[in-house]
């Protein structure tokens, strides 16, 4: 196997859900080139990855010319294998289009775009885990589920420069709350966020910082605004410099959102709160990551909450010592293929 293309177009958290089978591919194929397909949203996570040769990137906003140079790029490279973990319309043309020789993807109504179907399991489970039944059907036994999303010392700059105002108590816990998504039935209510937050200080003693994005500023201090007791407003910060801020904080509480994925690959305790979404879908459900779930997110309560936060405070304990005894975390460490 010489030449693979993964293709994963879109969502920032699908994108950052499929970079596991990039380290377990290249650990099976240690001399393969391995070419990601992603919509240019993935600019924001893949650079970096040592598994990854090449991003290639798309836009529906593409211009004929565009589309036509990407489709002749792909079939240039002649690639023996495509893994499409999308198996939409246009990723499933895309993978046709290459002309691999072999074209994988799950049974969906496009499998005529593809050599094989990979058999899927109907039981739902961690999407990581979804993803790589692809990698068992070829044969190999992938291990490693961690999330990689590289991050160095030059994407520091908003939490070092903040640190002092945002962190005046280094003993003290460092928790961040993200309260948005762009679909409103899978935000937690306003009111039960607040409560939460002036429960962490008065209970906890903890440092509580609201994390927002590109246009959810003004909804995250409408938020911060219902408070009683103080919060922080986190700074404005590209993705990578939020997974590096997040790095160097003992826990992560928000709705299922792309925030929380950044959570898991940084290893922090993190809390999920799941409505309409299935949780064990997109939470890896382990002792540092866990889930409330209910039909809707407005019948979470806010002491449903809190009962899961005390099942995890020893191991959100643990993670503030461990902070404390080492320091800031300066870059993101990969561990090596041997």
């Amino acid at each position: 196997m010489q030449r693979i293309l993964i293709i994963q177009l879109r969502q920032l958290g699908d994108i950052i859900l499929t970079t596991p089978c990039t380290r377990e591919l290249k650990r099976a194929y240690p001399d393969a080139e391995i070419d990601f397909l992603v919509h240019k949203m993935g600019g924001l996570i893949l650079p970096g990855n040592p598994y990854i040769n090449r991003i290639i990137s798309y836009s529906e906003k593409d211009s004929l010319g565009e589309q036509w140079q990407l489709i002749q790029t792909l079939r240039g490279k002649r690639y023996d294998l495509v893994l499409d973990f999308m198996y939409n319309p246009r990723s499933a043309l895309l993978a046709f289009l290459s002309g691999a020789k072999r074209r994988l993807a799950f049974p969906s109504r496009r499998r005529v775009a593809y050599t094989e179907l990979v058999p899927q399991d109907p039981e739902s489970d961690y999407i990581v885990r979804e993803k790589f039944a692809y990698l068992r059907y070829l044969g190999l036994s992938p291990q490693d589920e961690s999330l990689i999303l590289p991050w160095s010392e030059a994407h520091l700059g908003p939490y070092l420069e903040n640190k002092g105002d945002l962190f005046p108590k280094l003993q003290a816990m460092r928790v961040i709350l993200s309260p948005t998504h762009r679909r409103e039935e899978r935000q937690w209510p306003f009111a039960h966020w607040a409560e939460l937050a002036d429960w962490l200080v008065r209970h906890w003693q903890a440092q509580v910082i609201w994390i927002w994005g590109p246009g959810e500023k003004e909804f995250v201090e409408q938020v911060q605004g219902l408070c009683q007791e103080a919060t922080q407003l986190a700074p404005k910060t590209s993705f990578r410099e939020l997974a590096a801020f997040m790095a160097n904080c003992d826990l992560f509480i928000g709705n299922s959102n792309g925030p929380s994925h950044v959570a898991v690959s940084c290893r922090i305790p993190s809390l999920q709160l799941h409505g309409p979404t299935l949780a064990k879908t997109w939470c890896p459900l382990n002792m540092q990551h866990r889930a409330v779930q209910k039909a809707e997110m407005k019948q979470i309560s806010v002491a449903a909450v809190q009962q899961t936060l005390g099942e995890m405070k020893p191991v959100i304990e643990k993670r503030v010592e461990e902070r404390q005894k080492f320091g800031d975390r300066m870059s993101w460490n990969f561990s090596t293929i041997s």
